[in-house]
């Protein structure tokens, strides 16, 4: 299949899970005429690099390494590597400690000052001062939540973070533990950060990623407990989120188990994504002026579980990491309804976890 007109090639970064002695960082090459999706260098050294995240300058990869325990003592870390300007290339610059168990998601505010990870097992985030350099200097936030957890006592035991995610002046925290979206006011460094209030969810929902509408306010949060996608209208200028109403991202007859992952919308915020493990599906949803979703597609995702997905920026394709198939499968776009058409091309990769797109030719 070949693509006409401006189409994205460039750099993608994927991360694995995999032990230190292994390669869990691979930068590839993606070509936006065809589809094909290749490995230029693989990385090691870092264990189990299930989150990246990209500096805004896009001179430096972050990673965080979900372990119980990091540099004997206990917590994960996150780890930042430059990327060569003119090759490429992944040095490793150093790591921090997280301060909790098992971080899983690593974000940076928009003007490469801080650094936001979220410890699964913790129950903490932690911020951490970016240097000039890109390297992560110690935390200067570490954040234990308390709130009531969900009635899901087989999950919900304790506060698990998910995801950790800036828009505009806020930060905002999806907890699947207790149901509850904290925001946080970020003041434009590491040592500026304040809480601001809470989104409680319906009972059971699991809340993991959160995906934010390009232009409408508001945001969709994909619920992994019960396989729902809520939309949140973004009130006070981003200071409050509101439910807004909540649909199912299953077909009606599936009655298998089943846990919602990750969570995008294309370029124009016409279309949500949410991947689907245990349907194994890709579900498409389009996006109404007032927040509203009505499913549109539910696609085989090419593989088995689909951890984590992302579109090309000029929304022609969407690549889905199928973390116990061991592929990334890729997938040509329709440019009208947004739907999944045929899968075009498949890269092995051992345990791909996270999809992060970097420079390209535009």
């Amino acid at each position: 299949m070949t693509i006409s007109g401006a189409a994205y090639s460039g750099t993608v970064y994927i991360g694995s899970y995999g032990p230190a002695d292994q390669a869990t960082i691979h930068v590839c090459s993606f070509d936006g005429a065809t589809g094909e999706l290749t490995v230029k260098e693989s990385y090691g050294g870092i264990e189990e690099a299930s989150f990246l995240a990209l500096h805004p300058n896009g001179g430096t990869l972050y990673a965080v390494s979900e372990t119980e325990s990091a540099h004997g003592v206990p917590g994960g870390s996150a780890a930042a590597l430059s990327i060569g300007a003119d090759d490429g290339k992944l040095t490793f610059l150093g790591d921090a400690l997280t301060h909790g168990e098992h971080p899983c998601y690593i974000s940076t505010d928009a003007a490469g000052t801080t650094a936001f990870v979220s410890n699964y097992s913790g129950g903490t985030i932690a911020l951490f001062p970016i240097a000039q350099d890109g390297s992560l200097g110690e935390a200067t936030f570490v954040i234990q939540e308390e709130e009531e957890l969900g009635p899901r006592a087989d999950r919900q035991e304790k506060p698990h973070p998910h995801s950790i995610q800036p828009f505009g002046s806020y930060v905002y925290m999806a907890d699947l533990g207790t149901d509850t979206i904290f925001i946080f006011k970020h003041g434009g460094d590491a040592s500026a950060f304040a809480y601001v209030g809470t989104c409680r969810l319906h009972p059971g929902a699991g809340p993991r990623h959160i995906a934010f509408h390009p232009e409408l306010p508001y945001a969709y949060v994909a619920n992994e407990l019960d396989s729902t996608v809520t939309a949140l209208r973004l009130e006070d200028g981003g200071a409050k989120l509101v439910p807004a109403g909540t649909v199912s991202t299953l077909p009606a007859s599936w009655e298998g188990a089943n846990y919602p992952a990750d969570i995008h919308l294309s370029p124009s915020g016409e279309r949500l994504y949410v991947s689907n493990r245990g349907h194994n599906s890709i579900a498409v949803f389009e996006t109404a002026e007032d927040g509203g979703l009505t499913a549109v597609q539910h696609h085989d995702c090419g593989g088995d579980w689909p951890r984590n997905f992302a579109l090309t920026p000029d929304g022609n394709y969407l690549l889905a990491g199928n973390q116990n198939s061991g592929n990334v499968a890729v997938f040509a776009l329709d440019p009208e309804s947004g739907k999944l058409l045929k899968q075009v091309s498949s890269l092995a990769l051992p345990s791909p976890v996270c999809i992060l797109f970097g420079g390209s030719n535009l």
